[in-house]
């Protein structure tokens, strides 16, 4: 049975993630409950759901999403750029995107991720709470340091952002093989079982190593995300 710890604030949380080396922060719940999960079965779970943490409003010209803020949440918020809100709406089931957190789905950055690549495309800044205090991060700088400990906060987006996404799957229930985001000259692709890649080049998908797995070959997941590059930009 797995042990669960409540924090009682921000800064509890990041202190016990830090002192026990085989834990991880417990939100939606959607990776523990997870077939396959990447969370280990013995992590002692520190459970965040009680923390002011969730949340969309607008200030200063930017739009700011609380970590626990779940996905139809964001699909139903107008104050959210349509691109993000339709990547939210790429998890089909209501159950799910009732659950599943913008936090956790990105933070887990699992090349499958409803979020990742729309969200790498708007240039974000992430807020985060590690054990040096508050700090603000590029979303690509929190991306590639892929053993954070900290505490996502919230994601702060510029509210005028403009820009697309396009989703490649089998079925709509089923994990797509082919995500890609452009918003404003970056783009961003998420590629099932072969990995992620973001830019200012819309061919960054070439240096993903493309593999074959349920999705799709190899060599059809690279026409695939060819042939989603030359769909054109958003026009910021």
């Amino acid at each position: 049975m797995r042990k669960i710890i409540r924090a009682e604030s921000i800064e509890e949380a990041v202190k016990l993630r830090h002192e026990i080396e085989n834990s991880a922060y417990l939100a939606g719940g959607t990776e523990v409950m997870r077939l396959g999960s990447s969370v280990d079965e013995d992590a002692v779970l520190i459970d965040i759901n009680s923390l002011p943490l969730s949340g969309i409003r607008k200030e200063n010209g930017k739009v700011i999403i609380g970590a626990l803020t779940t996905l139809q949440e964001i699909k139903e918020s107008d104050l959210v750029p349509s691109f993000i809100r339709e990547a939210a709406a790429f998890a089909a089931s209501l159950q799910l995107r009732n659950a599943a957190t913008i936090a956790g789905n990105f933070a887990l950055r699992r090349d499958d991720g409803f979020m990742t690549a729309a969200l790498l495309a708007t240039e974000c800044t992430v807020t985060i709470m590690c054990t040096k205090g508050k700090k603000e991060k590029s979303i690509s700088e929190y991306f590639e340091k892929k053993e954070c400990r900290a505490v996502v906060m919230n994601f702060v987006i510029d509210e005028n952002r403009i820009g697309s996404i396009r989703r490649i799957a089998r079925a709509s229930h089923m994990h797509a093989a082919v995500i890609r985001a452009e918003s404003c000259g970056c783009w961003a692709y998420t590629v099932s079982g072969s990995g992620i890649a973001y830019g200012h080049d819309k061919d960054v998908y070439k240096s993903i190593d493309f593999k074959d797995d349920l999705t799709g070959s190899a060599s059809y997941k690279r026409y695939l995300a060819s042939v989603l590059a030359e769909e054109g930009e958003s026009g910021c």
